[in-house]
């Protein structure tokens, strides 16, 4: 018989020995128990290796509708849960930053990956270019989840998202991956053979999989917020287009969009394509190539990834949230969902594509003017 699914989720990150987990795995109350293992940030692409140079800055934005929308985001509570953020960056005037540290090395940002995601969020014009995709967000929660070389551990970012739920956010955004391939490594470190490393890595990767489900499942339960995912950076179809990989955790999980990038095609064929790079089987995709935001100590930097595309996403989801709310509709993880899927489009995108592709289509900001 399955355990009772508490109101709110309960984590706990402990230090055992096999005994204690034998002790632990014995205890009813507990749902479940896995390893922390390794996370690592989804890198953003090379520009050399694509047509980014090609692209207008802030053609996202036109892309998914944003320049001819009426709603700015205001009034929503969004948590970023990334590298950190240069708080101090123009592009973040007006908008009020809280944080947590879930990796030790303090909330600034020296990676910049997190600061160009904010700023494709929420991020004010900077020099007459526009970045941001939900200007009128200020409250705007940052969780630090990878260290400034673009690494965390998996108890960090599930104790990020039990946060930003106490929090009261509205949306979730992040761009991280489990990282089976480090634990194999850490492992092996540790003495393992390499084959049961591999199990044993494996088994870690499906038991905090199995955590964030739990976790997802209980948040929904009481309405939640909606969470946004990258969906990975790991296929090669610029060698060929066979190299494809899915989805990876956790933007595979349940409850969780997974968000694709997608970039302008050739000039013979100018609709829009997915990203060389971009994993397949998204629930729906946003532009995440050459895509200008904001960079670290002030100034604008073009950056190509799914992350660019969640960060485009999230806005769009910022921008519903603020038109459910002036038409007393309710916000919840499922109707918010509901909404940037039943408003997405094809059009504009390369014909031929299937959901394997672009999943429902391409986000789209809403039309109606708010009242």
């Amino acid at each position: 018989m399955r355990p009772e699914i508490p109101a709110e989720p309960m984590l706990e990150v402990v230090e055992v020995d096999p005994a204690g987990l034998r002790q632990l795995m014995r205890d009813p109350s507990v749902l479940t128990v896995a390893p922390a293992m390794p996370t690592r940030i989804v890198n953003p692409e090379p520009l050399d290796d694509l047509r980014s140079t090609d692209v207008v800055p802030g053609w996202g934005a036109r892309a998914i509708g944003a320049d001819w929308t009426q709603s700015t985001g205001a009034g929503v509570r969004v948590a970023m849960l990334d590298t950190g953020i240069d708080k101090a960056h123009p592009a973040f005037a007006g908008v009020t930053i809280t944080g947590q540290d879930f990796v030790g090395t303090g909330l600034s940002d020296a990676n910049g990956h997190g600061t160009h995601l904010a700023g494709t969020l929420l991020g004010r014009d900077q020099g007459g270019t526009r970045i941001g995709v939900a200007r009128g967000i200020t409250d705007l929660k940052v969780g630090k989840v990878l260290s400034d070389n673009g690494f965390g551990r998996t108890d960090g970012f599930l104790r990020a998202v039990l946060w930003a739920f106490r929090e009261q956010a509205d949306i979730i955004a992040f761009a991280l991956s489990f990282d089976i391939a480090a634990q194999v490594e850490v492992l092996t470190r540790d003495g393992y053979p390499r084959v049961q490393a591999t199990t044993a890595a494996v088994n870690a990767y499906r038991g905090n999989l199995r955590i964030f489900e739990l976790m997802m499942e209980m948040m929904c339960a009481t309405g939640g917020p909606l969470l946004l995912g990258a969906i990975g950076n790991d296929s090669l179809r610029v060698i060929s287009p066979d190299f494809e990989t899915a989805a990876s955790a956790p933007a595979a999980a349940r409850h969780v969009m997974a968000i694709g990038a997608c970039g302008p095609g050739s000039e013979e064929d100018p609709g829009l394509v997915p990203a060389v790079f971009c994993n397949v089987g998204p629930a729906l995709v946003a532009p995440g190539v050459g895509i200008v935001s904001a960079s670290l100590g002030g100034g604008i930097k073009t950056l190509n990834g799914t992350s660019m595309a969640m960060a485009h996403a999230a806005g769009v989801a910022a921008l519903w949230a603020e038109v459910m709310r002036a038409e007393r509709e309710a916000v919840t993880a499922r109707s918010l969902a509901a909404k940037l899927i039943s408003t997405a489009t094809r059009k504009g995108l390369r014909r031929g594509q299937t959901i394997l592709d672009c999943g429902f289509g391409l986000v789209q900001a809403p039309r109606a003017r708010l009242d």
